[in-house]
């Protein structure tokens, strides 16, 4: 079995500092008032903030109408990637003037600073890489996630989202890491879908059966980010995670 070529550890530096300038930029097509904070809890603004981002990251030159970051942004180099007409989503998001392949996800991080109506627990972030991102969609030489922490802030009595950190990590590493959880944990993909053992299935074990394919569910969990377990990736996470 060859082993892929990878990104060298220089180059994920080179492409963090091309990136930097995405760091501070207000994105100022969502504005709500502090006062009205109290009606939200920190998941409502998330899932608003994400749909919002999953809309226009990968126009990104559109994500602020401040003059001075549209210079910012113009210059990291990032141009959307080609895809098929009537396709939803698409693998990967940009490609990048160096030719590198860039998959763009966002991290909402809560503020405690701000008056949001807060529940008991907190809720796992939802950010995923899903299963149509395969190890065979994946370029190793060229395919690296760009992750955005974004964190809403007050500006003058109104709240906006604001990019507070990004990382650049090897995108076939997630996926390696993704796809082993899966199988480490007694789940296998069926049909292009990955599943884990159903209730039935559990009860199945316990007394020593053997297990068909619809004794597999899928699990609604595959892909998030919280749950794949490679180091670099985690690292970043508990960065930015309120304990």
């Amino acid at each position: 079995m060859s082993i892929m070529p990878e990104i060298s550890h220089q180059k994920f530096q080179e492409l963090r500092n091309t990136f930097a300038p995405l760091i501070g930029i207000k994105i100022d097509w969502l504005t709500i008032p502090d006062r009205a904070l109290q009606g939200f809890e920190p998941s409502q603004i998330a899932v608003i903030i994400n749909t919002l981002l999953d809309g226009i990251l990968p126009q990104i030159q559109l994500i602020s109408t401040n003059e001075q970051n549209q210079e910012k942004l113009k210059n990291i180099g990032l141009q959307k990637s080609p895809s098929n007409i009537g396709e939803r989503e698409s693998y990967p998001d940009y490609i990048h003037v160096s030719g590198t392949r860039v998959e763009l996800k966002g991290l909402f991080v809560d503020n405690i600073t701000l008056k949001l109506k807060r529940p008991p627990t907190r809720r796992e972030p939802s950010a995923r890489l899903k299963e149509n991102i395969t190890i065979d969609t994946i370029d190793s030489e060229r395919d690296v996630l760009l992750i955005a922490a974004i964190q809403l802030r007050e500006d003058n009595g109104f709240c906006s989202p604001f990019i507070v950190d990004i990382e650049v990590i090897s995108m076939v590493e997630c996926i390696r890491a993704r796809d082993k959880r899966l199988l480490d944990t007694g789940g296998k993909w069926i049909n292009g879908i990955p599943k884990v053992v159903s209730q039935k299935g559990r009860k199945k074990l316990q007394l020593g059966q053997t297990l068909m394919d619809n004794d597999y569910e899928k699990d609604t969990n595959f892909g998030k980010l919280k749950r794949i377990p490679y180091q670099p990736l985690q690292d970043f996470l508990n960065k930015w995670t309120i304990r």
